[in-house]
């Protein structure tokens, strides 16, 4: 681990923080110790002070203890997160509220926890990498508003496509390659017919959950650059298996991974293709940390059954699925145990015959009472 880091590269101008603490020297500290590396910070001694500050400021990221008086940092940027959507959230606990604070971040609520006593190192990256992540989703929400745009021009060339012909030719492979960076090419293609509200539901698909044990301890020792190396190194390979067997790769979510297969193209064998990828994606962990000498493990959580997909958004919009199966696939991942597939009855059911499973017995779910569950080993 590194104990002298070197200061992140200076950041870009208008990098702004609002650090919330009802600690006069906490503030005092933190304001002196980020200014001093380039950020334009503002500080507040409570939730109340810190939702004015964010409204009369454009302020990119918030950082906030949990233990404050009238209302907890948990409190405070839930707030956060209904009200100003696009502000980076970063929570300060201690261990006694390690539970509370990893919920927030599996609810959204939170980006990212930081355990105290906090390094100054450790701090100083965790913003970098905040910042950069921002800086990329900026980038990403001006492309799909490109993409928007793009579509719309289309609609309005095939009005005049004698007179525009060539202009028409360009556009529309544009907007192909646009469109096939973020949608599924079904979806895609209703969507240039003119749908405007893209919704199904599917009585029968699987969803894979995945997860990296432990990986915000592990990033926290590396530098930013290097984080987002190794996710897309590791993210990038999981994408080209998900092609390679028909599966639909939905999103990531920070170290996780989620995907699903019999939608937006529905297939008897949904559970099968899951199955297969979820073997794969640990044989690829496995050889990613042969290459890095890492030691880098990963829960998966399938489950089968009903869900509901389509797109959400109105400049960063994305395919996504919604319903229990998505949410008991991510209850299997959390439950399961590092280097393991957790697998439900449900889906067991339609692997059995193809692939090896082991009995793991009734495991409580929160919300679902007593599950029982497997282990998927391997195919037969």
């Amino acid at each position: 681990m590194t104990t002298d880091l070197d200061p992140p590269a200076a950041p870009q101008p208008k990098r702004t923080v609002l650090v919330v603490d009802d600690e006069p020297g906490i503030r005092s500290v933190m304001k002196r110790l980020l200014g001093r590396y380039g950020y334009e910070v503002f500080v507040a001694a409570g939730g109340e002070e810190g939702l004015t500050l964010l409204r009369e400021h454009p302020v990119q990221l918030v950082i906030s203890d949990i233990d404050m008086p009238q209302m907890n940092g948990l409190q405070f940027l839930t707030l956060v997160h209904d009200r100003h959507p696009r502000v980076c959230r970063i929570l300060l606990t201690g261990r006694a509220d390690l539970d509370s604070a990893k919920k927030a971040i599996n609810e959204g609520e939170v980006y990212r926890f930081l355990e105290k006593p906090v390094s100054n190192e450790h701090l100083l990256s965790t913003l970098h990498f905040a910042f950069e992540t921002l800086e990329l989703e900026e980038a990403n929400r001006r492309l799909v508003d490109e993409l928007k745009s793009t579509v719309k021009t289309l609609h309005r060339l095939r009005a005049a496509e004698r007179a525009q012909a060539q202009e028409l030719e360009l556009q529309r492979g544009r907007a192909e390659t646009l469109l096939l960076n973020v949608l599924p090419r079904s979806i895609a293609e209703r969507l240039k017919a003119g749908e405007k509200t893209l919704a199904d539901r599917f009585p029968e698909a699987t969803v894979l959950f995945s997860d990296l044990v432990d990986f915000t301890t592990l990033s926290a020792s590396m530098t930013p650059q290097e984080v987002v190396a190794l996710l897309n190194e590791l993210f990038s390979r999981f994408d080209q298996l998900a092609d390679g067997l028909g599966v639909e790769k939905i999103k990531t979510l920070g170290d996780g991974y989620l995907a699903a297969a019999g939608l937006p193209d529905p297939r008897p064998d949904h559970a099968r293709a899951v199955a297969d990828l979820a073997l794969e994606m640990q044989r690829e962990l496995e050889r990613l940390n042969e290459r890095r000498g890492t030691r880098l493990q990963m829960r998966i959580g399938v489950h089968s059954g009903p869900v509901v997909a389509g797109i959400i958004g109105l400049h960063r919009f994305s395919y996504d699925l919604w319903g229990d199966t998505v949410n008991t696939a991510a209850r299997l991942e959390s439950t399961g145990a590092p280097g393991r597939i957790h697998v439900s009855a449900e889906a067991q059911r339609a692997l059995e015959q193809t692939h090896r499973l082991e009995p793991r017995g009734p495991v409580a779910m929160k919300g679902k009472g007593e599950l029982d569950t497997f282990w998927l080993t391997g195919k037969k």
